[in-house]
């Protein structure tokens, strides 16, 4: 009995100091940042997707369909479409305006790396900015890549594989590719260097995480009654709450990264004491 109640206690402990070191890291405010700028990048971002890929003719709302996206899919399709009308007769000033507008998520992100990692070391704005630059047309690269291997593979698994069987081994596919993304941007949010390896185990928990908040997310929005709350506006709130609850799990996952750098780091200190 005592034996569990010092689990328990040790636990309880545990628990309490992992929310002490997220909130020292401003988590939440991060969080709402980010998802804040990735609402107000998403549009330009799919305008240049559109043009630059857009010929390639990608169903990308085939990717929609999973359960996980049941909720803010009506809401996707939208600015998606609304992206695909933009093009038509774009202007210069709409083009450099948008791919600006595109690069302003990927800034603050990397300014909150330097929060989280406690850098004291700061680019200029300008060198954060070209770096969003050159990282749009990277995640848009690797968008379409993915994109297209999703729509390859749940065609193929499906047909090979029991539906049961085949769902599960759809949503592994798409953890994959979703793996892959956020590890990218694991690597760009640091302020300073780091390997592969550093960025693994963060970038897992965030899939891990944005799954079962997304999953999560659709049970509560199919028991509560939000439409009397909100009225017409309900679709983009559950869109704006889903957006905040992917970038949680997206800067939990930074931290994490960082809490295993800094814990090496002293580990290495110590050896070199002794």
């Amino acid at each position: 009995m005592q034996d569990f109640k010092a689990v328990c206690k040790d636990t309880v402990e545990k628990v309490r100091e992992t929310f002490q070191y997220l909130s020292s890291k401003k988590y939440t405010t991060l969080a709402g940042t980010m998802a804040f700028f990735l609402v107000m990048s998403v549009v330009p971002f799919l305008f240049w997707l559109t043009i630059l890929f857009g010929r390639l003719n990608i169903d990308y709302t085939r990717i929609f369909d999973l359960e996980i996206f049941k909720e803010v899919k009506d809401v996707l399709v939208f600015l998606r479409e609304s992206a695909q009308s933009a093009t038509a007769g774009a202007s210069i000033v709409l083009l450099v305006t948008t791919l600006y507008s595109s690069t302003n998520l990927f800034y603050h992100m990397r300014r909150s790396g330097e929060i989280i990692y406690e850098s004291g070391r700061r680019k200029g704005s300008l060198a954060v900015r070209l770096s969003a630059l050159v990282l749009i047309f990277i995640v848009m690269l690797l968008l379409v890549l993915g994109v297209s291997l999703f729509i390859l593979g749940n065609a193929f698994l499906r047909r090979i594989l029991p539906s049961f069987v085949a769902q599960i081994a759809v949503y592994a596919l798409f953890g994959v590719i979703a793996f892959a993304l956020v590890l990218l941007l694991n690597l760009y949010i640091c302020p300073y260097r780091i390997g592969v390896k550093n960025a693994v185990w963060g970038s897992l928990l965030t899939v891990l995480l944005g799954g079962l908040a997304s999953f999560g997310f659709t049970i509560y929005t199919s028991f509560s009654s939000l439409e009397k709350l909100y009225g017409a506006a309900v679709f983009f709130i559950l869109f704006l709450l889903w957006l905040y609850l992917l970038m949680i799990c997206f800067v939990i996952g930074v931290i994490f990264n960082c809490y295993l750098l800094e814990k090496d780091k002293k580990l290495k200190m110590i050896h070199k004491k002794f």
